[in-house]
């Protein structure tokens, strides 16, 4: 099932290991938000930007999509939902 999806640069991308994990992908859980670091953001919907009050960090500024979110080899790909 598609979800709405959100991301923006991580700015404390250089405290990561190898300071390589510069994209925030923000999902919505059952419990409320979950946060993944990629290195590498590949994004194959229509876009569109938003601010949202998040927890414990207040406003931020994300671009979003509705799609499918998946990691390989460290890097997050954002695809269509296919077609039912």
């Amino acid at each position: 099932m598609p979800s709405l999806i959100r991301y923006r640069y991580n700015t404390m991308a250089a405290e990561t290991p190898d300071g390589a994990w510069n994209w925030r992908v923000i999902l919505e859980t059952g419990q409320g938000f979950e946060e993944v670091l990629v290195r590498d953001l590949v994004v194959n919907v229509p876009s569109f930007s938003r601010a949202d009050e998040m927890p414990v960090v207040g406003r931020k500024f994300h671009m979003a999509c509705i799609g499918r979110f998946r990691v390989e080899d460290g890097i997050g790909i954002v695809d269509a939902a296919p077609a039912a």
